[in-house]
């Protein structure tokens, strides 16, 4: 396989996609065109139902079998987060969220992102995510290093555990779980910053291209991190659930702690997780 051109079709498809699917609604919805799904911010409007199906026929068509767990077609019940465990031996499963940072897209803003990931026996071999409004595209493919706009990319340098070096995101400092959003808050006063972009996708993007260097969760929607996840790794950073087991795509409820690089990683989970239970 042609691992660069595979690479680039997928990119291709995503910018298709922003420009003859998502584009017309940027700016443009209607209020019956916007709903809400588990909470009053969590929107769903028809830019993200009809850009999925853009992606799943566009998809599927490269590879002819693949099977597609897309975030609307889970919200509609048509199908299932098992998807990994339950699909046949070397099943490819293209892992979708159409439009990631709905309440940025609603809003106006350029932070949200076409992410895209490619899954087989439970293991990522793919990801993408591309950034419409910036036209930016952040990708790789398994054991060939990640890509930003067609050129190699690395996380950041900051490898020496110091806190005070590190920039990132974590929307636990608004979390309203008893407890977590006080010591979040508190104890994000010892890095340098802490911010919550309200696209995972972009957090990911930023982190592979060293722009930040992590991004701390309480949940794990596969459609939101499995790509991103699997981008910074092949850049040079790593993923790990709070307990720090390996991430799989499956783990859709586990909490989970992406930084540039071991040593930082252990820092942060020392600072941050060690002294509370999830």
């Amino acid at each position: 396989m042609d691992f660069d051109k595979f690479r680039q079709d997928v990119e291709k498809i995503q910018r298709d996609c922003w420009a003859q699917v998502i584009r017309q609604y940027y700016n443009k919805l209607s209020q019956n065109q916007i709903k809400t799904k588990a909470h009053q911010t969590d929107f769903q409007t028809i830019a993200d139902v009809e850009s999925e199906k853009f992606l799943t026929q566009k998809l599927t068509q490269m590879l002819p079998g693949s099977l597609v767990l897309g975030e609307e077609a889970e919200a509609a019940g048509n199908v299932s987060l098992d998807i990994f465990t339950q699909a046949k031996k070397d099943a490819l499963i293209w892992v979708i969220d159409p439009i990631d940072g709905t309440y940025n897209f609603v809003k106006g803003h350029d932070d949200f992102a076409i992410i895209i990931a490619l899954v087989q026996n439970n293991e990522t071999i793919g990801g993408w995510i591309y950034k419409p409004k910036t036209d930016e595209v952040v990708s790789a493919i398994k054991g060939h290093g990640a890509f930003y706009n067609g050129v190699p990319c690395n996380t950041s340098a900051h490898d020496n555990g110091q806190l005070a070096d590190l920039a990132g995101y974590s929307p636990l400092i608004y979390s309203s779980r008893a407890g977590v959003k006080d010591h979040f808050v508190k104890a994000a006063k010892s890095l340098q910053n802490v911010d919550n972009l309200r696209s995972s996708g972009v957090h990911y993007m930023n982190i592979a291209q060293g722009k930040a260097d992590f991004y701390i969760c309480h949940h794990s929607k596969p459609w939101d991190h499995v790509a991103g996840a699997f981008i910074v790794k092949e850049a040079g950073g790593m993923t790990t659930q709070w307990d720090q087991q390996d991430y799989k795509p499956s783990d859709n409820k586990a909490l989970l702690i992406t930084a540039n690089s071991a040593a930082s990683h252990q820092a942060l989970h020392g600072h941050f997780i060690k002294t509370i239970k999830p």
